[in-house]
């Protein structure tokens, strides 16, 4: 819960519940947390390449978490749930537990895992590969616990 603290007291729940359905949904990935001034931005691709082949991302706020896709306007939300008005990316911003619960959320993460335009990973993952960038220029700490860093 380190990286956590500083946030509003329903926030590191709400992050550490987002984190678990997005990682039933898309299964072994590349998880990369990014630590950036005011708030923690965590990629989750199906390759290497996190920015070519992001499936989706969780951003955390002082006050709120926000679940992103990149291609977001391409996906069906039969539910409703995604906003934004960009060219391509759309979220549903989470504020407490609950909300990563509502119906849709799990179909959303699970369509975006299906498009066609992601990289396939050259061995086959058996488990999550984190990487945490170090808030320091340039130092990269890879194969994190989210446990330790949240």
């Amino acid at each position: 819960m380190e990286l956590l603290r500083r946030y509003d007291a329903d926030v590191p729940s709400v992050a550490v519940a987002l984190r678990t359905a997005v990682l039933a949904e898309i299964g072994p990935c590349h998880e990369a947390i990014f630590p950036i001034k005011k708030w923690i931005s965590v990629l989750y691709s199906t390759t290497e390449k996190r920015m070519k082949d992001n499936i989706c991302l969780i951003v955390v706020y002082r006050d709120h978490v926000n679940l992103m896709f990149p291609r977001g306007v391409d996906l069906k939300d039969p539910a409703g749930l995604l906003e934004g008005s960009g060219k391509a990316m759309r979220h549903v911003k989470m504020l407490s537990t609950d909300d990563v619960d509502r119906p849709g959320v799990r179909v959303l993460v699970a369509q975006a895992t299906k498009r066609p335009d992601l990289g396939k990973p050259a061995r086959p993952l058996r488990k999550v590969v984190t990487m945490l960038k170090a808030r320091k220029a340039g130092a990269t700490s890879a194969r994190q616990e989210w446990p330790r860093l949240f």
